[in-house]
């Protein structure tokens, strides 16, 4: 339970975020506890990976939100994706993917990624009752160039947990956990995503569409199309030249570059580098009539 004279920091970790959150604490203190978060809509959550590193650095942890015999004076969520009850805000840091108050809401950094945004980031802010109004404590911008794989700017926004969470715990010691409030004129919000949102639409420019393929992929399901009505993921494309189609149809093969398929887009071509079936086998197309759909 929080206990205001108390140096220990509870950190509700997920992912690959939360384990670079936990790492970036332990570096200051030993006085640490781990809640460790599960998401069964990712290929890997990270779990084992944090439980390990609790177990190799002997930090006390647990898969249960309740506190038990662990009193904390501040609690970080870092990648925490499920609600969080009977804690006082004032005792808790919310570590969130954008540079706040621009994307509030939900994968902020998917949202950043799809907007090609020149930079990326995270935000440290105080609790509150409305999803990330909180006052800014502490904020990092991380520039990106394009194109980037989901996963390799995940890593970047993980190295930036570490980071962020020394300094917050810094500021935590210093009883300098001190906010700006954040200015309502400037807000965005990033809205829920869902299977429909990882289809991709073949009448979009291949460019928007490698877009969708390297935001959505790994540790996401990847972008998804279907063939003959079974569901397949697109896990790399890579931008190809355009031809003059007189009869341009989206989402048909032209030809073949090796033995991997190029698709007609509403504008310029695509070449699926990898395919695999929604239960992640390896899939190869031979027919060059085929129409993803």
């Amino acid at each position: 339970m929080y206990l205001a004279s108390s140096n220990k920091v509870k950190i509700l970790a997920a992912g690959l975020k939360g384990l670079r959150a936990i790492q970036g604490v332990k570096e200051k203190t030993d006085d640490v506890f781990v809640v460790i978060g599960k998401d069964v809509h990712v290929k890997n959550d990270f779990s084992g990976e944090i439980e390990l590193f609790c177990k190799k650095e002997e930090i006390q942890y647990s898969y249960d939100m309740s506190d038990g015999d662990n009193d904390f004076g501040l609690a970080i969520a870092a990648g925490w994706q499920r609600m969080i009850y009977d804690m006082p805000s004032s005792a808790l840091i919310v570590f969130h993917d954008s540079l706040l108050p621009r994307y509030r809401g939900f994968n902020p950094l998917v949202t950043a990624l799809l907007n090609k945004d020149r930079f990326i980031g995270v935000t440290a802010l105080s609790a509150a009752d409305k999803y990330d109004c909180g006052d800014i404590i502490y904020q990092l911008k991380i520039p990106v160039e394009y194109p980037i794989l989901i996963e390799d700017a995940i890593r970047k926004v993980g190295d930036s947990y570490y980071v962020v969470a020394k300094t917050i715990y810094d500021l935590f010691i210093r009883n300098e956990l001190k906010g700006t409030s954040q200015d309502e004129a400037l807000a965005t919000y990033s809205l829920w995503r869902d299977s429909d949102d990882y289809a991709i639409n073949w009448s979009m420019d291949a460019e928007q569409i490698q877009l969708l393929v390297n935001s959505v992929g790994y540790p996401y399901l990847g972008a998804s199309t279907s063939v003959n009505g079974e569901l397949i993921r697109v896990k790399s494309a890579t931008l190809v030249k355009d031809l003059i189609i007189e009869n341009r149809t989206p989402g048909k093969i032209i030809y073949f570059d090796g033995n991997m398929p190029v698709v007609v887009c509403g504008k310029g071509l695509l070449r699926l580098d990898c395919l695999e079936t929604n239960d992640g086998d390896l899939m190869v197309i031979t027919k060059l009539r085929t129409r993803f759909k």
